[in-house]
């Protein structure tokens, strides 16, 4: 599935600061408001963004902003940011275009919140053609910067939620159709408490690894690692715009797959990491256990 006049740039340090400025016009020296949204990749990636990512190649500008992303299979992430010359920045603060391989484009419209994290999307699935189709995204985070509730028009109305302990994903749960009052998920007929989706428990030690990997380089796979569905919306991650990290790195995953009238079942993930000598990952190996097992490698370079 697929989502006011002169320009200034004030940098400090990192930090690129794209600032708003509302004048009234029958007087521009008096009821002026100002705020600046902060668009700082380095605040996420304290270690310095990844070269790459599973097969997404990232590109800055000098300024340190994240000027595209393309994927081994030919999509590619578009990257604007928009100062107050543009009439479009009062309603959005960043755009990201995404064409896949196919040519097909997603337009993700951004507003972003005053740490300069995605609080508003406004997303358009096929722009450009008649077959244009419009969905909305709400977003919120915790006072560390962590990404915990994704609303999403889609599915007739879709909730995620991600919890956090001691800076770790601990769970995450996505539940659908919520304008129409829910799914009957079970089948039996009615929609109660028993048709709520279970949560997916993220796991940070195992038998084996009995002491948590820090997540140095501040990954966040979000599908394959959390089970959350965020479609283009990734590339807002690795554009330093979707909130902070885990301080740790998945070691598992317990996910819910499917459901019939007896209940549901899960399927059972294992992760393993290797790391360089600076103790940023390198490879992954995902392994789905039990019945249909698969393995997927997934490379990092920095």
């Amino acid at each position: 599935m697929k989502q006011v006049r002169k320009i200034i740039f004030t940098i400090v340090g990192t930090v690129l600061c794209l600032s708003f400025v509302a004048c009234n016009d029958s007087n521009e020296n008096e009821n002026r408001e100002s705020t600046s949204i902060a668009v700082n990749p380095s605040k996420v990636f304290t270690g310095g963004l990844p070269k790459s990512v599973s097969g997404m190649s990232i590109s800055q500008n000098e300024e340190g902003l994240v000027t595209s992303i393309t994927t081994d299979e030919g999509e590619k992430a578009v990257f604007e940011y928009f100062p107050v010359t543009r009439a479009e920045a009062s309603i959005n603060s960043a755009r990201i275009t995404v064409t896949d391989e196919d040519g097909d484009v997603t337009e993700l419209n951004l507003q972003l919140n005053s740490d300069g994290y995605v609080k508003y999307c406004k997303s358009i699935d096929h722009a450009g053609t008649p077959d244009a189709d419009e969905f909305t995204w709400k977003l919120e985070y915790d006072t560390e910067g962590h990404l915990i509730e994704m609303r999403r028009s889609e599915s007739d109305g879709e909730l995620t939620r991600i919890t956090y302990k001691d800076g770790d994903v601990v769970a995450t749960s996505t539940q659908s159709f919520l304008d129409d009052g829910g799914e009957d998920i079970n089948g039996d007929g009615k929609i109660d408490n028993q048709d709520i989706w279970p949560d997916t428990k993220i796991y940070y030690t195992t038998d084996e690894i009995t002491t948590p990997i820090e997540n140095k380089g501040c990954l966040m796979m979000f599908n394959e690692l959390l089970d959350v569905d965020m479609d283009e919306m990734i590339y807002a991650y690795y554009g330093g715009m979707l909130g902070t990290a885990t301080k740790h790195l998945p070691l598992r995953m317990h996910a819910p797959y499917g459901h019939d009238s007896q209940g549901f079942y899960f399927s059972d993930y294992d992760f393993k990491w290797t790391l360089n000598s600076n103790g940023y990952p390198t490879e992954l190996i995902a392994k789905k256990l039990g019945e249909g097992t698969w393995e997927g490698k997934y490379l990092f370079a920095w």
